[in-house]
């Protein structure tokens, strides 16, 4: 695992100089929302731009994300079976040419959705394991033990406000600094909060090239999320998460761009199994469209590791560059 963040932040940090001014990049704001994890302060997927100048950018998005997994290993027992969907609406703000502040405000439900059907089919299209969706489809179940200890169980739908993000960023020189600080306004019950505070800090680089005559944009990320004492199976809960990242975004036309991003987190909790212990590798591909001062986004994330997020997941995002 520490050779992967190692990777990317190699990628982050030796890149070409960046023309911010030339080519602003931008990604899909994607995070992990597996039921149990989405709750902690994650920060969405981010470049190294800040947003314009004297300009507010704000953003709403819509994910969808579908999760199956049944797990019975070394004294633990995990069921995963549910689909979660966040409405997030984001705002941001340059002040003078090195500083962007935020605030992110999450929406989240979690149910037992409609979408298993249709993942499979899916999988089945593209050759990815169906194992763990061999149960009835679109149910809601949340479970987990250990030791014979039940630690987590529900099957009761819920919804409510999620944990509120504030974010700020500076530039240094061809890097950009991203602090952020979630605050407990969710509810850990619900699974729409952790019930504590949240840090996170990350360092982002990129740069331009030319392919296919079309501009190539390139960015990378490394960061550490300090989680505060939540009341989620809390007993096992990790009080650090490294995080990483790339992506690519390509040019395509003048209005219409291609995206590939990896996101990658080490472990929230201590446990044994990889479906909710271990290391997550989030691949997100999809294209964005321009029109005028608004860009409409659409990817597809897939959890390509078979790790702790969730198999296929749909994201949505209207982001609008307002005066």
């Amino acid at each position: 695992m520490h050779k992967v963040f190692l990777s990317v932040g190699l990628i982050a940090c030796g890149f070409m100089p960046v023309h911010a001014e030339d080519y602003r990049a931008d990604s899909f704001p994607i995070r992990n929302h597996n039921p149990f994890l989405q709750l902690f302060g994650l920060p969405a997927f981010r470049t190294q731009d800040l947003v314009e100048p004297d300009r507010f950018d704000f953003n709403v998005s819509y994910d969808m994300a579908n999760d199956a997994d049944d797990a019975d290993r070394l004294t633990e027992r995990l069921v995963i079976d549910a689909e979660s969907q966040v409405l997030s609406l984001s705002l941001r703000r340059r002040v003078g040419e090195r500083f962007e502040f935020g605030v992110d405000v999450p929406y989240v439900r979690h149910s037992e959705g409609f979408l298993d059907s249709v993942i499979y089919n899916f999988h089945n299209l593209v050759g990815l394991p169906n194992s763990n969706r061999d149960g009835p489809d679109d149910q809601y179940r949340l479970f987990f033990e250990k030791e014979g200890t039940l630690l987590f169980d529900t099957s009761t739908p819920t919804s409510g406000l999620g944990d509120i993000q504030l974010s700020a960023a500076m530039k240094l020189g061809k890097a950009t600094l991203r602090a952020g600080i979630k605050a407990p306004t969710g509810d850990p019950d619900k699974l729409t909060g952790s019930g504590a505070t949240d840090l996170s800090l990350g360092i982002y680089g990129g740069s331009v090239t030319r392919f296919f005559d079309r501009d190539l944009g390139y960015s990378g990320f490394v960061g550490v999320l300090a989680l505060g004492d939540g009341e989620v199976m809390a007993e096992l809960q990790r009080s650090a998460v490294p995080y990483g990242g790339a992506s690519l975004r390509w040019q395509a036309t003048k209005r219409l761009a291609l995206a590939t991003q990896l996101y990658v987190q080490g472990p929230y909790f201590d446990i044994n199994l990889d479906e909710l212990g271990g290391t997550t590798f989030q691949l997100a591909f999809g294209a964005d469209i321009r029109l005028q001062r608004t860009l409409l986004r659409f990817a597809i994330v897939e959890d390509i590791a078979a790790g702790a997020a969730p198999d296929f997941a749909l994201h949505l995002s209207f982001r609008s560059f307002g005066s």
